[in-house]
């Protein structure tokens, strides 16, 4: 099968306001591959009293993680619960691709290395329903707008597909959502103060790996290795035991 191209993605980023909360800013640098959460504190001085607020700033951080982590099927939990929502409302649960190899990408449209990523998903989209994969692209990006013009949510989703129409009609690859409380990211993990990441969820339901952090090609090792996992096999019912005999009658 020939390779298709997919067209490159073209990001915007504009000022980033410091009033906004848990906004994902873009690497540092071509050559980081995370984008870091920008975080506004909650302390006291953030908060209104009966004297008015108070006139101190609020402090501003700067939130990074990266790595990757692989667990062995015995130490993998259940994440099934999690749910992507496209722009219809249309939940998407992994338990309800149980069988399949599920590839969970949480990105940001404001995040070079989370295009990157995107790309690659771009390039094996093709290949799922043959291979036995799927993938969930979660936007990550916060659903708030505020007086500094951070946007989030499907209405800013929407135009970051509009400016990328020549990837999306290419790849014809959807993007999601992702589900609140139980059926939100918390699943994989207590908080994400990066993106892009991949999460890896086997066939069980159960997650396998997790990377933070772009690199190269790391999308189809990723799925290659969970797809060469060969299924636990199923233990067969026990041979239920003969019927005894009925008794001959005694002969007079």
């Amino acid at each position: 099968m020939p390779r298709r191209l997919i067209p490159s993605l073209i990001l915007a980023l504009s000022g980033i306001a410091l009033s906004a909360q848990g906004v994902f800013t873009n690497a540092a640098s071509a050559a980081d591959s995370v984008c870091p959460r920008l975080m506004q504190d909650k302390t006291e001085l953030n908060f209104k009293s009966q004297y008015g607020r108070n006139q101190a700033d609020a402090s501003h951080n700067l939130y990074t993680q990266k790595g990757d982590w692989f667990f062995p099927p015995a130490e993998r939990k259940d994440v099934s619960a999690f749910a992507a929502y496209d722009e219809k409302a249309k939940g998407t649960p992994i338990s309800s691709l149980k069988g399949k190899v599920v590839l969970v990408g949480l990105w940001s449209k404001n995040c070079d290395p989370s295009a990157k990523m995107l790309m690659e998903f771009a390039s094996i989209y093709p290949k799922k329903a043959q291979a036995g994969f799927e993938i969930l692209a979660i936007n990550f990006d916060e659903n708030q707008q505020d007086g500094g013009g951070i946007e989030g949510g499907w209405r800013a989703i929407n135009k970051f597909v509009i400016r990328n129409r020549q990837f999306f009609e290419a790849s014809k690859m959807p993007v999601f959502t992702p589900g609140l409380g139980k059926e939100g990211p918390s699943n994989f993990m207590d908080m994400v103060y990066s993106v892009p990441v991949l999460f890896v969820v086997d066939r069980q339901g159960k997650l396998a790996e997790i990377h933070i952090g772009y690199k190269e090609g790391f999308v189809g090792e990723a799925v290659m290795r969970a797809l060469r996992e060969r299924p636990a096999p199923v233990a067969a019912p026990p041979t239920p035991a003969p019927a005894a005999e009925p008794a001959k009658p005694a002969q007079q």
